[in-house]
């Protein structure tokens, strides 16, 4: 195909990034979602900026290494943070950026393959309309830049097995690295690799033994750089500690009542989760194609691979056909597999850390982007097939679902724009505490809060968190926080009972509370405040100091 021709293709098959532009662009009206990692994420890269360091200053000046999280993120914000723009802003034009080249990336890999773009323009328009993508983008988080880099990283080491360039192989290996460097369970994306080298390439054992430990090794070289500097700097990995004692099984049943809806958000709204207007048993029907279709282009591809002749130079050689075929196949095993080990991750962190880890909708969108990526592989096989009937149908079916994505997304952007996201909501822009405390405390003032996070953003000032809150575990003895002896690393009620700070209790405590006490939290609450002097009774929180 001539190169000319190739980008035309190219070109047209790219044309539903301007969806995705002009959704994301409706969602954050207001601005861009910002909440508590957020905020981790964006007060670590001003630090940097102002060489105090990747991380967070506490209110005693004492400097924190960032927390739980790797540091590619923060840094790229800081990056472009040196142009002197609001880092804030920064995050909303990287997250434009990264949602534009994720849709091209995808839409151009597929057209190239296919030389069709149709086929092309297809799989972008899956990820472009998607709800599930569009708020997870609307968010100061790591995903889009985790899913950037490894899609790219997939991209490359699909055409390093159908080329056999060794640049190919380096720059998947680079940028897989990257995507672990933004966040922990990108370590999937190297897994897959890996295991693609190893078992699922026609060459000889030394060689494929070669390519996947020169693929680690410089997948995992900056990944290890950080560990390193962060457990020399806090002592430990990540920030987190491995939990003991927890009945198996009751935690796989948790993860997997968290997990089912995540997947049926895929393909029906929110709303039809709980109450569907159709019979309930539908969704798990729904789960359970989602699954099957995943496990089965594994199978299928597994299955074309072993059919496929045994020389590597063969196979570039053969039809143009059989090679189509190939590069579907290879790229269903990478998906599939990085899939398989996404989740696998997830479970296994799940399971073993504490923090407990929050498994939501946006934490499982880079499988989501795989798994619509194997959609649009299924349209192309059957519109590379000779029946028409069933080529029409597969688009009529494509574009159904496609439309529907739209109108569920144009709903959720419509909304975002109406009401703002986090800490840019009307809300929390219009909150009386967060007003008073502008204009009526001094920056030598220490502060103990629920919304530790939410005093670092709206107010650009440290606190110290309320102990219970942040720990999520019960007292046994429900103390007054005005009086006994603190808890050694409780230093907010410390500073609090000197007189040196004030307690900002926002109205989010009580459901706080209630997952940590249940029917007792009324109780709890009483006895926590007894005493306390009431500054001011806002209308979203209440600001206590001592008598």
């Amino acid at each position: 195909m001539a190169k000319d021709e190739n980008k035309r293709i190219i070109g047209r098959a790219s044309i539903p990034y301007v969806f995705g532009l002009l959704l994301l662009n409706l969602s954050t009206t207001l601005g861009m979602g910002v909440g508590g990692d957020a905020t981790i994420y964006i007060t670590s890269a001003r630090n940097l900026l102002a060489g105090n360091g990747l991380g967070l200053i506490n209110p005693d000046g004492v400097f924190r290494l960032i927390p739980y999280f790797p540091p590619f993120y923060p840094l790229t914000l800081a990056l472009f943070g040196l142009s002197g723009i609001d880092i804030t802003v920064i995050a909303k034009f990287l997250n434009v950026l990264f949602f534009v080249f994720t849709i091209f990336a995808v839409s151009s890999w597929v057209a190239e393959v296919s030389r069709s773009a149709l086929n092309g323009f297809m799989a972008g328009l899956l990820i472009a309309l998607s709800p599930v993508l569009i708020p997870a983008y609307s968010w100061a988080m790591s995903e889009p830049l985790c899913i950037l880099c490894g899609t790219l990283g997939l991209i490359l080491l699909e055409r390093y097995l159908a080329r056999g360039k060794a640049i190919h192989l380096w720059g998947s290996a680079i940028l897989c690295g990257l995507s672990f460097l933004t966040r922990y369970s990108a370590a999937a994306y190297l897994g897959a690799g890996v295991v693609m080298l190893l078992f699922f390439r026609r060459s000889a054992l030394k060689t494929r033994l070669a390519d996947a430990v020169r693929f680690g090794l410089a997948a995992v070289l900056p990944m290890a750089v950080w560990m390193v500097y962060d457990v020399l700097k806090t002592d430990t990995l990540a920030s987190r500690s491995m939990l003991q004692g927890r009945n198996l099984l009751t935690e796989l049943t948790r993860f997997s009542d968290q997990l089912k809806p995540i997947l049926l958000q895929w393909v029906v709204p929110d709303s039809w989760i709980d109450t569907p207007p159709y019979p309930v048993f539908f969704n798990d029907l729904l789960i359970f194609v989602i699954i099957a279709f995943i496990l089965g282009s594994l199978a299928a591809a597994c299955l074309r691979f072993a059919r496929m002749k045994d020389s590597a130079k063969e196979i570039v050689e053969s039809r143009e056909l059989e090679l189509l075929s190939t590069r579907l196949s290879n790229m269903t095993i990478l998906l599939t597999g990085f899939i398989l080990a996404y989740t696998l991750v997830i479970l296994i962190v799940s399971l073993t850390t504490y923090p407990p880890i929050t498994i939501g909708a946006r934490m499982f969108t880079p499988v989501h982007v795989a798994f619509l990526w194997l959609l649009a592989i299924l349209f192309v096989r059957i519109w590379q097939g000779n029946r028409r009937v069933l080529k029409g149908i597969a688009l009529a079916v494509f574009m159904g679902f496609a439309g529907f994505y739209g109108l569920r997304s144009w709903r959720i952007a419509r909304q975002n724009a109406m009401d703002g996201l986090g800490y840019n909501s009307y809300h929390w822009q219009h909150s009386e505490i967060v007003a008073w405390l502008r204009e009526h405390i001094d920056s030598g003032q220490q502060l103990v809060t629920n919304e530790e996070t939410a005093l670092l953003y709206l107010l650009d000032r440290s606190s110290w968190p309320m102990q219970e809150v942040y720990v999520s575990e019960p007292d046994k003895d429900f103390y007054a926080y005005e009086n006994g002896t603190p808890a050694a690393n409780d230093e907010g009620r410390t500073v609090f009972q000197n007189g040196e700070a004030l307690l900002v209790v926002f109205d989010s405590f009580e459901d706080q509370m209630r997952d940590i006490y249940g029917a007792d939290t009324e109780k709890r609450i009483e006895a926590l405040f007894k005493n306390l002097t009431i500054i001011i009774d806002g209308d979203d929180g209440i600001i206590y100091s001592l008598k």
